[in-house]
């Protein structure tokens, strides 16, 4: 009971907590004068540790405040992801498409103080925007208002030296094209967080986000060409718009693609709703008579015809209460060399008679026509063609009518018809020379080399309906096709699609050139025709001379034995007997 230690065992024991024990350590009650000095040392690191602290904080938050509104979903517009958003070139190496760095300016409308004080002030040091504008947009119910993406590094400093409230200047990222509108369709946009939208930055999004340097099959050079002469022309002619393309046949790398009107992609929200439409991928067409090349190849490998074939077009061919009649009526039968010269479509309809449907309609498909494109693009079309393929349609088909297809359906399909014979899908990336891509053979030898001379036939035979597409010192062989389009479920003769596809040299198709003019009206110059011939086909002429140096394509000599022996040596076209297609 007296125990002197009872005293211990009252009440629970409590340990010091780590807290009291480092503020004993650092600030002891009543320190030993042997620890005084020790002591002291202690209380100054710690003082100076929370000096440090504090500044940091403060420090941090003041940076955070000065690069950034009060909106915490700032960063979402200011900064564009994907700032090592992969580059796009052409097949030479030039830059189409980057990403480069840029200084955003933005405000918060919130903490503004005199909206018309900074209106006026900013309106001095953006020329793109007035004084009314800019108080518009700070009048916004929002915290953020964008005023220019794009800040040099001089207006950046008479900016800020301003000292308004609420404006920010933040790094940013911006997507260029530093070629405007070339290759504007196939190259595409990004939308505001950098992601593709349309064209290669939106089909290779994953690729070009992830760094990726992407090689396009294109030649800037070739591109350029095409997009002027065919410009010029659709001027000329005072036509709606058109397209033109260059392939590469032995590969089916896409050399050149454009399609007017067009827009550039530095400023896609001031482009019209028809500019932003890619007719080269996206639209489909009645080709009308560059068909007849195909129907011509298709009867030739088959056996249905042969180049001493005969076929009666003196008269109208009817289906039941369908006619079907020639644009220039010819009094005799024509052979299948005149039939695709001449351009007959009561010749391209009994040549389809005897191929029948079914042959017919197998190589279409084997062709690409019926499937869409396997193309780099999310812009690509679905061949329109007939449910039943019938006697009629095989007829109209013939020579291009009741199928509708886009230009690159047709670059494909023409390029094994009159080219390898194989059919190779078009592609937008450049190809490695070693590299191993799929063909399918679909034509002989023997069959290309007809379809070619007789192509031939249409540029330099003074009745060939390609004349205007003949350039001197280069072989080109062509076909036209003039088509009536179809409004309010009607065919108007008063709008025509008018196109010319060609490959050159013929005597060994190295490219493919297609032109296609919407709406062309018919000019003095033309005699009143608005025709193929008329309208598409100096474009050819004019793309092929101005393309064939840049390509290493090197003029001939066509009397020369060994670009005869590989065309077709007699061709009998109209009443004068057999001429050489070389010629």
């Amino acid at each position: 009971m007296n125990d002197p230690l009872s005293c211990n065992r009252v009440g629970p024991v409590h340990e010091p907590s780590f807290f009291s024990n480092l503020w004993l350590l650092i600030w002891p009650a009543q320190p030993l004068p042997e620890q005084s000095r020790t002591t002291a040392q202690k209380r100054l690191i710690f003082a100076a540790a929370l000096a440090v602290s504090c500044f940091v904080v403060i420090g941090a938050k003041a940076f955070h405040l000065a690069t950034t509104s009060k909106n915490t979903d700032t960063e979402v517009y200011v900064r564009l992801t994907g700032a090592d958003r992969g580059t796009i070139h052409d097949r030479n190496g030039r830059v189409l498409a980057q990403t480069i760095p840029v200084m955003t300016l933005h405000a918060d409308p919130n903490q503004i103080l005199d909206p018309f004080e900074v209106a006026n002030k900013l309106s001095a040091l953006l020329p793109d925007k007035t004084s009314g504008e800019i108080l518009t947009a700070l009048s916004r119910k929002t915290r953020y208002v964008e005023l220019d993406r794009k800040i040099t590094p001089r207006r950046h400093a008479a900016i800020l030296s301003l000292g308004l409230p609420g404006i920010f200047i933040t790094p940013s990222n911006l997507r260029t094209y530093p070629n405007g509108k070339e290759a504007a369709h196939i190259l595409g946009q990004v939308n505001r967080d950098g992601r593709g939208i349309a064209g290669v930055e939106k089909s290779m999004e994953d690729k070009l986000a992830a760094g990726y340097k992407i090689s396009l099959s294109i030649d800037l050079g070739v591109q350029a060409v095409v997009r002027r002469a065919l410009a010029k022309q659709i001027k000329t002619f005072e036509a709606r718009g058109g397209t033109g393309l260059v392939t590469k046949i032995k590969t089916g790398e896409i050399i050149a693609i454009t399609s007017l009107p067009d827009y550039d992609p530095n400023r896609y929200a001031a482009a019209k709703t028809e500019a932003l439409f890619n007719q080269a991928t996206k639209g489909v067409f009645e080709m009308g008579s560059i068909f007849k090349v195909l129907n011509t190849a298709i009867a030739l490998e088959v056996g249905s015809a042969s180049l001493n074939s005969t076929y009666d077009v003196t008269r109208p061919l009817r289906v039941g209460n369908f006619p079907i009649r020639d644009y220039h009526p010819h009094d005799r039968f024509l052979n299948l060399s005149e039939v695709l010269v001449f351009s007959s479509n009561i010749g391209s309809a009994r040549i389809a008679e005897d191929i029948g449907p079914n042959i017919q309609r197998s190589y279409m498909d084997k062709l690409g026509l019926l499937v869409r494109p396997s193309l780099e693009l999310t812009e690509t079309a679905q061949p329109l063609y007939p449910a039943r393929w019938g006697r009629l349609s095989s007829y109209t088909i013939s020579f291009g009518h009741g199928i509708s297809v886009s230009p690159i359906h047709v670059a494909g399909a023409v390029s094994a018809a009159a080219g390898t014979g194989e059919f190779i899908a078009p592609t937008l990336l450049k190809r490695r020379p070693d590299e191993l891509f799929e063909r399918v053979r679909i034509f002989s030898d023997e069959t290309t080399r007809k379809v070619r001379s007789m192509m031939r036939l249409a540029v330099s035979h003074e009745d060939g309906t390609a004349n205007l597409a003949k350039a001197p010192g280069y072989l080109v062989g062509a076909k036209t096709g003039t088509a009536e389009k179809i409004k309010n479920k009607r065919y108007d003769k008063t709008a025509n699609l008018v196109s010319v596809v060609a490959a050159f040299p013929i005597n060994d198709p190295e490219y493919l050139v297609f032109v296609m003019v919407d709406e062309p009206k018919p000019q003095e110059h033309s005699y009143g025709y608005a025709t193929a011939g008329w309208v598409a086909a100096p474009v050819i002429a004019e793309i092929v001379t101005r393309i064939a140096p840049i390509l290493n394509v090197h003029p001939v000599d066509i009397n020369q034995p060994e670009i005869r022996q590989t065309l077709e040596p007699d061709l009998r076209i109209g009443e004068k007997g057999a001429i050489r297609a070389s010629y």
